[in-house]
């Protein structure tokens, strides 16, 4: 992604430019141009001014850049014809118009208005330039024919926007930045063009200096431009700038639109901030905007997120109220989403059924939501009768659909039927990626299946799905749980070697793995393995070693490593007592102190004991 700290404004060439030109690996124009027979250019022109195209082939020469643009040159201000004869040159075995010669033909057919074809014309030069040319070549190559030609700099506006449309931030960055040297501005909506390109590729500062090269150059914004930089703030998280921003384009007297509004309710209500969202939303109605169900939908979205989903609830219905406004799938799907992630599947069906008495239709997206909230709820048949209501309706699941399903019933046990939905989306060409067959190894494991999940893996193989980290760590922790540790070492080695130990999950699989063997030293090696890899352990790791070692016995390890976790910035107290209850915790510490009253200072102990008993208030 492009990172730009500075950007020049076209309209001060003294500047520095922030592009480099690095060698070119396009054809470029021969630098000593020989001049073609006189009697053959006279003779192609006559029979191109006369349109007759397809004489040209008739006649006896070899294209050649220098050709091409003798004829571009002399019939510059004949433009069907030039372009008759461009078009010819390009369609040739062993010719390809070079850069230069593109410029001239573009230059050409702009100065004539001919900007369709023009536009076609840069499009394709863009296409190979792009990657072939370094960032300035195109636009240097246009200058040069410009001061040839002296024709209208509007094509200068023309690429800076073709830029923009493809994407080609940087391109488009570089003539911005030098139009200024042909006299000539970018027009509003390219430099619109440019904003919500750098927005939509999360550019946003880069986005906001632009618009203040802009202002500085005297390019006035529009409604349009006002949406884009307010997103922009928003999107980079300096939501107040965004309504300072507002605030000042309405005190200069410019139109500020819903877009803006919408984008500043969204950043207040993504950051938990209802109370200023809800004024944002008076405020806007206050100023004469109408809200539309987009505005609502932001609300809920915002109580959604927050949990409050009895508030999204009242949004709803008041929306339902308002005799201007129609509620859609958008506003029910976002509430529905809510009560399924929170598992409270009646009321996701109750509000679904509500939307569909409406006169409102499911969308994939619901029924995915409802299909996910089902299984993780173990209600695997409601989700499986969910999938073939879908299978034999207009929606039709997708791979989510059916890999939600899927993981459904391997959680519950069901493996014959997870593989019946691995067949029903081979059948219907839904693709089995690797994290289909995550899953059904998952499954497998769970059920301590081991002889099968390795049969699974055989078939991974054979159909050319390559096991990724999760594979491998999923495989490993079924076979320490199986009580297979020679499996599980061989594994762990092949793990090292293919360069995957690269997460904290298989680091305490492994770890997890040693401890139940009772073997805390080789617990500890891997401990030291992750860190020298660069892994750095989490509660969990600790944790794991802190319970290896009490269970052992071994009280003075239980202390150097509660030392190391403190020393990482994790808590050993709060950590220990997601797997002890508070009475055990704090009698370990005190078991620990009788036993070896120099492996811990009374400091410390009371620093714990004073947490666990805050914790818990007692």
């Amino acid at each position: 992604m492009l990172r730009l700290s500075t950007i020049r404004l076209c309209s001060l060439p003294s500047l520095r430019p922030i592009h480099s030109s690095p060698s070119l690996l396009y054809r470029i124009p021969n630098p000593c141009p020989q001049s073609p027979p006189s009697e053959l250019l006279d003779r192609l022109c006559r029979i191109l001014l006369f349109e007759r195209f397809e004489a040209v082939s008739k006649l006896s020469f070899s294209f050649s850049d220098d050709l091409l643009d003798a004829v571009l040159v002399r019939l510059r201000l004949e433009p069907v014809a030039a372009l008759g004869f461009f078009r010819i040159a390009a369609k040739q075995t062993y010719f390809r118009p070079n850069c230069r010669s593109y410029c001239k033909m573009i230059h050409i057919l702009s100065n004539a208005r001919m900007f369709d074809d023009a536009r076609a014309c840069l499009k394709e030069l863009v296409v190979v330039c792009s990657v072939k040319l370094s960032v300035s070549f195109v636009f240097d190559e246009m200058v040069r024919v410009y001061k040839e030609f002296s024709f209208s700099p509007t094509v200068f506006d023309m690429l800076f926007k073709v830029y923009c449309e493809s994407g080609l931030i940087k391109h488009a960055l570089y003539v911005f930045d030098n139009m200024g040297k042909c006299g000539r501005k970018p027009s509003l909506r390219s430099c619109n063009s440019l904003l919500s390109c750098l927005v939509r590729n999360k550019e946003n500062k880069v986005a906001v200096q632009v618009y203040d090269q802009m202002s500085r150059s005297g390019i006035l914004p529009d409604v349009f431009t006002v949406s884009i930089v307010v997103n922009a703030y928003c999107q980079g998280g300096e939501i107040h700038k965004g309504l300072s921003f507002i605030e000042a384009m309405e005190r200069k007297g410019f139109e500020v639109n819903i877009v803006a509004y919408h984008a500043l309710i969204n950043g207040y209500c993504s950051v938990g901030e209802m109370e200023t969202a809800l004024s944002l939303f008076r405020l806007m109605v206050g100023k004469g905007v109408s809200p539309n169900a987009v505005s609502y939908t932001l609300l809920i979205k915002g109580y959604c997120l927050r949990g409050k989903i009895a508030e999204a609830e009242k949004v709803l219905k008041e929306m339902k109220e308002m005799p201007c406004l129609s509620v859609d799938e958008v506003a029910y799907g976002v509430i529905i989403n809510a009560y399924c992630r929170l598992g409270k599947m009646d009321d996701a069906v109750r509000l679904r059924d509500d939307m569909l008495s409406a006169g409102l239709q499911e969308n994939v997206s619901i029924c995915n939501a409802m299909i996910n909230g089902h299984c993780k709820a173990g209600r695997v048949r409601e989700a499986e009768k969910m999938v073939i209501d879908m299978e034999f309706g207009s929606l039709k699941p997708d791979s989510y659909s059916y890999n939600t399903l899927l993981d459904g019933f391997c959680k519950e046990g069901l493996m014959d039927k997870a593989f019946q939905t691995c067949n029903v989306m081979l059948e219907r060409g839904i693709e089995v990626t690797v994290l289909t067959y995550n899953t059904l190894l998952k499954g497998f494991c769970l059920l301590g299946a081991m002889d099968d999940a390795l049969r699974l893996w055989s078939l991974m193989l054979k159909r050319g799905v390559a096991p990724n980290e999760i594979s491998l760590s999923t495989l490993l922790d079924g076979f320490l749980k199986s009580g297979d540790f020679e499996r599980a070492l061989k594994l762990w080695s092949e793990i090292l070697a293919r360069g995957f130990a690269k997460n904290q999950i298989t680091f305490n699989t492994v770890i997890n793995g040693f401890c139940k063997m009772g073997r805390m030293a080789e617990a500890e090696e891997i401990l030291t393995k992750m860190k020298d890899l660069g892994c750095s352990p989490d509660c969990v790791t600790y944790r794991t070693l802190i319970d290896g070692y009490r269970k052992a016995g071994d009280l003075e390890k239980v202390f150097k490593i509660t030392g190391e976790m403190e020393a990482s910035g994790i808590s050993p107290s709060i950590e220990m007592l997601n797997s002890h209850n508070p009475i055990s915790a704090i009698g370990l510490i005190f078991d620990a102190l009788s036993g070896n009253s120099k492996a811990y200072s009374a400091h410390s102990l009371s620093k714990v004991t004073k947490e666990l008993l805050l914790i818990f208030k007692y």
